[in-house]
């Protein structure tokens, strides 16, 4: 068994430099290096997953509050299988030291051709896909129920899937997507239950400066 000598300059030396290394280097290199081998270790955990807000009127992060742009996405397009089908793939990340509310129901991502200009989340797929394309069930409300706000903690990021059916101009020559989301109102508070003390006047959904952000574009390969 190798016995370390205390009296040993050098050793000391070397059990600082790994201190050293632990501290500093190691979080910024070794996520990249996990990621690299195992990606779904570093993805993020599903936005459906994410806590729903609850009793906004009186539990919301103050940083949070505070924060502006503090959502960045990413689309990633998964290739297109024998059978025409492709995923695409959406992350959501809080860049700020703050809690963030963000309005996310799976069956309410808008899929179009176009941006439909609607509150929340939405892919913009060219050429059409042949199936997969929705629309926004119930566009920009005044307020919305807690349970379609969701908590994206600080540093934190979600994902979301979309399945697809690639149109076969997209399966012969590609296409291109890009995502937004898109929040231009703080939200109304909506009436809280019996003991529960208003001390926020919105649902601080308003963490955009210009109201929406985008992904940068991304290109869907045709089937090989």
């Amino acid at each position: 068994m190798l016995k370390l000598d205390r009296n040993n300059p050098n050793a000391f030396i070397g059990i600082v430099l790994l201190v050293v290394l632990v501290v500093f280097v190691l979080p910024d290199r070794l996520p990249g290096s996990i990621a690299g081998l195992s990606p779904q270790l570093v993805a993020g955990i599903p936005c459906a997953r994410l806590p729903a807000a609850k009793d906004l009127a009186a539990h919301q992060s103050i940083l949070g509050r505070q924060a502006q742009d503090p959502l960045q996405l990413q689309l990633t397009a998964g290739d297109i299988n024998d059978d025409g089908e492709l995923v695409m793939r959406l992350s959501v990340a809080n860049i700020s030291l703050g809690t963030v509310p963000i309005v996310f129901q799976v069956d309410n991502v808008v899929v179009a051709e176009t941006d439909d200009d609607t509150d929340g989340f939405g892919l913009i797929i060219q050429p059409a896909p042949a199936a997969g394309l929705s629309a926004r069930a119930n566009p920009n409300p005044e307020t919305y129920a807690e349970s379609d706000i969701r908590l994206l903690g600080p540093r934190q990021t979600c994902v979301h899937s979309l399945e697809l059916v690639a149109s076969a101009s997209m399966i012969s020559d590609g296409g291109s997507a890009s995502a937004w989301y898109r929040m231009r109102a703080a939200g109304e508070q909506q009436p809280q239950s019996e003991g529960v003390r208003e001390i926020f006047p919105d649902q601080g959904l308003d963490i955009l400066t210009e109201g929406v952000v985008f992904s940068e574009k991304v290109d869907i390969a045709p089937r090989a």
